[in-house]
Formats: structure tokens, sequence, C-alpha cells
């Protein structure tokens, strides 16, 4: 049995005191599985910290009448000038432990082969991950504490990470913190949402789930890059990660999994379309929106989801054979007819659009008219191999309006239920504009999206003050045929 009782933790920082915890209480029997939600910087990590002993509370206290492993995962503990194999060696010593055994299991486990001789300090974080969970697994602990182990490698390692844990050690006691909440689900019997300091107890995932998503509404974090970037093709990269440690997109993620895995299509093609909305260019969710679209007969749309993937990144290869099914149930047409084009890592203008790139250059273009749908979009996508040839079209549309200014309300196609006013929604599209714009464009820098909201001026001509499609040779030319060249320094 572990007694957690009244634990408060607090840090002393130089702006004052922190409260991270305040007040804890529960207690874990052998068999039991607590799976903790809460979001980033919640307090999770203190808290299996305090649980472990690598850290004392505050007030309160833990009572431990089992064994208690170390985070799982967390390198942390391991004398960073010793090999990896000293490490066991020294660890096997401390528990009594036959050291050959040991090392054949974390060698063949770990998969570190030769850099099992090389001093840890010189390991990536990933393998002091791997070598940390290994020697987790040759003590057998009463107790096991799992902070974020879906971070640590594939998902061939997930796999035998679940089968040593859940397989071999089920009759364990366990306390799970994840960002992952179906794993939460999936591994745990008892579940808890840490927030503001505090740890709710629930018996049923589904309330505790509930509570954790409300709170996530509430209280969401703002996640931007914060590097520049000149390559399209690395931004991309980055911008996925990003989108994966924002809250609001990994719930509705989540949720539309769930509702796949369930055969709710339609459920799923919502909560994809608002992660989407949130983070428009993490291709992975294309594709499976792509799927829930195929699976409902809207072959027009799952179309663009997979031109879409293509586009940002993922190779023709691994999607071509659902492309070209889409079509076909679409129109009856062939990729070898529209060929789908893949990132490169060329000049931005030269890179194919992809959808997320036709709503944010159409609210430029064309801001009195409505985002383009379904029908014009895949038109735009299938007829303009590269971004610079779309941006040309767009501005010889009768449509184009140099100087009028886009709406980000309800109905706008641009704005999440959960995003807090018009401005957050213009904030999110003059930021993935000027990536797409302006060659130089750092994203952690706001100066430039709020010149380009100044009351009463034109947007286009604000960005190209910028350097705005200054590399864009074909936009270049349709501007210049609509008197709106300007010269960039």
């Amino acid at each position: 049995m572990i007694s957690v009782r009244d634990v408060t933790k607090i840090y002393e920082t130089r702006h004052g005191d922190k409260l991270v915890l305040e007040n804890i209480n529960f207690d874990l029997a052998m068999g039991e599985r607590l799976g903790v939600l809460g979001r980033n910087g919640a307090g999770k990590s203190t808290m299996i910290r305090l649980i472990s002993g690598a850290e004392q509370p505050t007030a309160g206290a833990v009572e431990r009448h089992m064994s208690v492993s170390w985070p799982l995962a967390f390198g942390g503990a391991f004398q960073p000038m010793l090999t990896g194999i000293d490490n066991i060696r020294f660890i096997s010593r401390i528990y009594d432990q036959d050291f050959d055994s040991n090392l054949a299991f974390v060698e063949d486990f770990a998969e570190l082969g030769v850099y099992l001789k090389e001093p840890v300090r010189t390991y990536s974080s990933g393998m002091r991950a791997r070598l940390a969970f290994a020697i987790s697994m040759i003590i057998e602990f009463d107790c096991f504490l799992i902070d974020e182990i879906g971070a640590v490698g594939d998902a061939r390692f997930h796999d035998r990470c679940n089968h040593e844990l859940f397989e071999k050690r089920g009759d364990r006691a366990m306390i799970i913190i994840s960002h992952d909440a179906s794993y939460v689900r999936n591994h745990c019997n008892r579940w808890g949402v840490l927030h503001d300091a505090h740890l709710a107890l629930y018996d049923d995932f589904d309330e505790a789930y509930a509570r954790y998503s409300e709170q996530m509404g509430l209280a969401t974090q703002s996640v931007n890059p914060v590097v520049t970037f000149k390559n399209r093709a690395a931004l991309l990269q980055s911008l996925s990660g990003i989108a994966l440690a924002d809250d609001r997109f990994r719930i509705h993620a989540q949720q539309g999994d769930w509702a796949r895995d369930k055969g709710d299509w339609s459920g799923a093609e919502q909560e994809y379309a608002a992660a989407l909305l949130l983070h428009p260019y993490e291709r992975t969710y294309w594709i499976q929106q792509g799927h829930v679209m195929r699976e409902q007969g809207k072959m027009a749309g799952a179309e663009i989801c997979y031109r879409t993937a293509c586009a940002l990144g993922q190779p023709l290869q691994d999607i071509r054979v659902f492309l070209e099914a889409a079509m076909e149930g679409c129109d009856g047409a062939s990729e070898a007819q529209f060929p789908a084009r893949g990132l490169t890592g060329d000049a931005t203008f030269r890179q194919p659009p992809a959808r997320p790139d036709i709503a944010v250059l159409s609210r430029l273009f064309w801001p009195n008219d409505d985002v383009p749908q379904e029908e014009e979009v895949l038109a735009l996508m299938r007829g303009h191999p590269s971004l610079d040839e779309l941006a040309s079209a767009m501005v010889a549309d009768t449509r184009f309006s140099p100087h009028g200014r886009p709406w980000f309300g309800a109905g706008s196609g641009l704005a999440d239920s959960s995003d807090k006013g018009e401005d957050a929604v213009a904030d999110r599209w003059l930021a993935n504009l000027c990536f797409l714009a302006t060659p130089d464009f750092d994203y952690a820098d706001a100066s430039l999206r709020r010149a380009l909201l100044t009351e009463g001026g034109s947007v286009l001509e604000a960005l190209m003050s910028q350097g705005g499609f200054s590399d864009w040779p074909k936009t270049q030319a349709a501007l210049q045929g609509a008197s709106l060249a300007r010269v960039v320094h």
C-alpha cells in the first residue's frame, strides 16, 4: 500500500513561491492502476517524483509499504560518467541481482548495441530512456511509476514495454501519467485529474475525461514556434510537433480516434476537422480525415485530404492506393491525369498547395467572398501544381480585392468553438499567411502580425511592404497586372 496524506509541494523561485501541489490525498493498493490526466505544467511529474522519493514534499507525507520504482524511462538517476554496462552493474549490485543475466536482458530489450560500452553522458535522451526502462524491468518492484512512456521509442518498442508491464506484471500497482488519454483509459482501473494543484479522483474514465476536457477548454496553453525557418519543409516538421503539444488539438484528435474506432465516421470527421482548424499543417490527421470521409462516400473530400497530406510531406507511395480509390469514386479521374505532388526542400512558391494554403490565400485575395467550398478546392488543387500558380490564379480572378479586410467570425470557416474571439482567429490566420508569403518570417515574432492588423490598412499591401511574395514570380506578375506591385527592399 502507498498512502499519500495531505501532500503539498511549493517551489521557491526568484518571482516568489510557486504552489504546484496542494493537499493531495489517496491510497494505492496492489493491482490498482491510477491514471492521472492533466495539462502540461499541472504537476504530474512532480507528484511522481514525490511518490518515488526523489523529492520530498513541503508538507504532508508519502507512506510506502511496498517497493516503488523510479519513474520509468527517467534517465536522471544514472551515473553519466559511467558506461551503460557499468550502470547496469551498479544497479545489479545495489539490488543484489545477477549482473550477467541482467546485462543479457538489457542488451536485448534496449537494443543499444555497442553504445552500452559508451558513457551515458554521450547518449541522446531517447537512448537514456530506453536504457532506463530496460533496467527498470530487471528489478521486480511492487509499484511502477510510469511518466510519459509513450514518448519513448517506436511502435515496436512500445509493444514490448506494454507486454513487460501489463502482461508480465499485471498484478502490480502502477501510477501512470500520459498525454495519451487512450493509453490511460486502456491500462488503468482508477483515474485522477490534476488541475490548479488539486487532484480529483474518479472510478469512471468517462467522468474523468469529461472533467479534463472541460478544464482544457477553460485553461488552454498557447503553443507557438520559437525558431525562424526559411524552409517550408523544416517549418512543417516543427509545426507537427507543436500541434501534438497543444492540449486542445490532442483532445479533438483523441476523440476523433475513439469515434473512428467505434465506426462513428461522422463524429470522427467533426473532431478531426476541429483539430485541423487549430493546427492545419499537421499532416497525419489529414490522412485520418481522408479515411473517415472515404468511409462515408465523401470521395471529393477524401481526395482533398490525401492531396493535402502529400503536399505537407507524406510520401505519395504511403497513400497512393487511397488517393486513387477516392479519385475513382469521385469522378472517375486518375492520379495519372491529375498528379499528386509531394513536398520538397525547394522554395515555398514551388511547393504544391495544401487545403490550408487555399484557405489562407483565399482570405487574403478574396476577402469579400466565402472560403472556397469542396468542389472549388478540389479544382484548385488539381489545376495548380504550385503555390505560385495558385496565388497568381487567385489574383487574376474577378473576386480579387486588394483593399478588402477579411472577417474571422463564426461561419468564416476559420474559427474553432474554443477560440476566444475573432482576434485569436485572425492571429492564427496571419501567422500562417506570413509563413507562406514572407521568406524570412519569424513565427515567434508577433510584431508583423500586429502591423498587418492596423486599423484601416490593406492586409495585402502591408504584407508586400514586408517582402510578401517577393520571390513568387507568377504572383508578382499577376499583382503587377493589378497595379499592386511593390518594390521590395
